[in-house]
């Protein structure tokens, strides 16, 4: 099993529930944000901790992280020039 240990929104507060974070995006929005993305650290049964981001861009929800077979956040950010 992997356990998330924190969800951060939009760059912002970090919370343990997801509920929180969904609630919290939500009024991100509201608010109109300019960053659309929700980050995991999540920690797994061998003890190992990972993150992942998820993130609108236009038209397409992308992901990056640590896990594999996933661009490192400084792909992404290459990728995007």
């Amino acid at each position: 099993m992997a356990i998330v240990n924190e969800i951060q929104v939009c760059g912002g507060k970090c919370h343990k529930m997801l509920s929180e974070a969904c609630l919290d995006y939500l009024e991100s929005i509201v608010r109109g944000t300019d960053r659309s993305k929700m980050h995991f650290t999540i920690t797994l049964s061998n003890g190992e901790v990972k993150a992942i981001t998820i993130r609108q861009e236009d038209d397409r929800v992308i992901a990056y992280g640590d896990f594999e077979g996933l661009p490192s956040a400084l792909e992404w950010a290459q990728g995007k020039e």
